[in-house]
């Protein structure tokens, strides 16, 4: 089983979903967690329920300057950065002719913007560090398209795949591995806030034939994001139960 033992993780999008699952699994597992979302209750709730070494961090990851001073946060009381987990993104179903300018600008600030410079204001610390670990959490729709109405998305995701394995190559000499990480369709908020229907649509997609759990997949990212995956950066890992086979 691997093990996060005196490593500092940060996770973003933790309150929910896989980031909650990935959360209980790595505490288990020994990470001290700083634990990032933007509802603040919940963030702090599961970091009372977690204990031990994890803390709760409140921002807005749209905005470069909260990051900036979320990481300068976190190494005050953590002392550094070890691992960061991507998490966080929103997906609002929106039809392609009713998307908005304001719609593009949101969801590429908070999925792809976020994750770009979370990265830039880390890899100084991991580099004084010796390395680091860095997973961007993605979706399949980045790599085939998206449907039930979720173009840009889609896009932003795409996007994280490309900027991901470009910076890849330029921090792997400092010790530094970036992958990403491709979750199975979960029965969390983003699937079920759609209609019966949209879901068995979905649903019919997956060759397994079934949603995945938050849990299986936490198990997926925490070797992904451990030093057992050394020998691979620049990679897009797949556990999208065969809906994409290369």
């Amino acid at each position: 089983m691997t093990r996060f033992d005196g490593k500092v993780v940060v996770l973003t999008g933790a309150a929910r979903g896989l980031g909650q699952a990935t959360a209980r699994l790595l505490a288990d597992r020994g990470a001290c967690l700083a634990l990032v979302d933007i509802r603040r209750e919940e963030v702090e709730t599961l970091a009372t329920q977690l204990g031990g070494s994890a803390r709760a961090f409140y921002a807005d990851l749209a905005q470069v300057a909260d990051i900036r001073a979320l990481v300068g946060e976190i190494v005050e009381h953590f002392g550094g950065v070890d691992v960061l987990i991507n998490n966080a993104a929103v997906c609002p179903r929106i039809p392609f002719e009713a998307s908005t300018e304001r719609d593009w600008e949101r969801l590429m600030s908070v999925n792809a913007k976020s994750q770009f410079f979370l990265m830039q204001a880390v890899c100084p610390i991991m580099r004084e560090r010796g390395g680091g670990r860095i997973v961007n959490v993605i979706s399949a729709s980045g790599q085939f398209g998206a449907v039930a109405n979720a173009s840009i998305y889609s896009g932003t995701k795409g996007a994280i795949v490309a900027f991901s394995k470009s910076v890849a190559r330029e921090v792997v000499a400092d010790g530094i591995v970036v992958n990403c990480f491709s979750p199975g369709t979960m029965r969390t908020d983003l699937i079920t806030n759609l209609s019966d229907e949209q879901q068995e649509q979905v649903r019919q997609m997956i060759p397994l034939g079934r949603f995945a759990t938050a849990e299986e997949m936490a198990v997926n990212l925490a070797f992904v994001a451990s030093d057992e995956c050394a020998f691979t950066t620049g990679a897009t890992f797949d556990f999208i139960g065969g809906v994409l086979m290369r």
